[in-house]
């Protein structure tokens, strides 16, 4: 999710104080900065690649110790321009913004790693869009709502779980169709299903079997499936190539699912490696490129972070 939405989930989190939401309100500027405060890894793209930054984003910054530090430091300036402060009841509405921004991320296809750096695993649910409308109308009930109570707040929450519930269950009716479909013409390893960047009854699917991976989008409502790419899988022996090149490893640690293309050109052997997760304006947004000479030795290797074109150099020697 964007850092705005973030931040309105934070003021939205803060009503449960049972104070109004205001900027006079302590409670609702820590929770809505705490709440947007895990992006600040964004900073890494100011001093490193953007492949170092797609690698590390919503990783420690958004992990618990992460989130109690960043609190902390945000309540502590905080205690400076409020009077009749209370310093650990504000932290904790603000370790709860911040912990809002990891919770939300895990519910997308992105995900986040909510235990790092105790494990680099990173936790998806794949069930939300990059922006959600209905919870931005739920946040908005709770920020602009003056006569609140007990009961408000309880409809509020069961609202909210009866959405993630009904997305989990068009997650599932997504992923039956596919699995409907495609069941009969292939022997299907596993069906991947994710929200669509934009469309709310659409869903992004990658299927994975024996002898292909086929990516598309399907809808929902009339069942229409559209397929966007259909790979032949390459022999084992290539993918073990790939994965033994240090391109490889970092590619396979961000994006779980991937396909490996390869060709000849003059005596050069080139693996291309495609992030299936996520298709926009007719192409893939992430590559790598690995170039072995004719005994199989790396020339040059490449990560094509959000575009094609462009190339960043990853020395294979260290």
């Amino acid at each position: 999710m964007d850092p705005v939405t973030h931040g309105i989930i934070g003021l939205a989190i803060s009503a449960f104080s049972g104070n109004h939401v205001s900027l006079n309100n302590p409670i609702s500027v820590g929770c809505a900065i705490g709440a947007m405060s895990p992006d600040i890894d964004v900073v890494i793209r100011l001093v490193k690649d953007d492949f170092y930054y797609i690698r590390h984003h919503r990783g420690l910054s958004h992990s618990i110790p992460s989130l109690i530090g960043l609190s902390l430091i945000i309540t502590f300036g905080l205690s400076f321009v409020y009077k009749n402060f209370s310093f650990m009841h504000v932290f904790l509405w603000t370790f709860l913004g911040a912990f809002s921004h990891t919770f939300f991320d895990i519910l997308n296809s992105y995900g986040a790693k909510l235990f790092s750096p105790f494990t680099e695993r990173k936790l998806r649910a794949n069930l939300l869009m990059l922006y959600d409308p209905v919870i931005t109308i739920l946040c908005l009930f709770l920020i602009f709502k003056k006569n609140t109570n007990f009961t408000f707040y309880s409809e509020i929450v069961l609202m909210f779980l009866a959405y993630i519930g009904f997305r989990y269950s068009m997650k599932k009716r997504a992923e039956n169709i596919i699995t409907n479909y495609y069941k009969n013409g292939y022997k299907i390893n596993k069906v991947n299903i994710l929200p669509a960047l934009m469309a709310f009854h659409k869903w992004d699917f990658i299927v994975e079997s024996n002898s292909h991976n086929i990516v598309g989008q399907v809808n929902i409502l009339n069942k229409k499936i559209k397929v966007r790419k259909k790979f032949k899988k390459p022999d084992d022996e290539i993918v073990e190539l790939f994965m033994d090149t240090k391109v490889g490893r970092y590619f396979s640690e961000f994006s779980p699912i991937f396909h490996v293309v390869h060709f000849k050109e003059m005596d050069k052997l080139i693996l291309k490696s495609i992030d299936l997760r996520y298709y926009f304006k007719n192409n893939f947004m992430h590559h790598a490129t690995v170039i072995f000479d004719e005994h199989k030795n790396i020339i040059e290797s490449f990560i094509h972070p959000y575009d094609i074109n462009k190339k960043i150099y990853v020395a294979e020697e260290s």
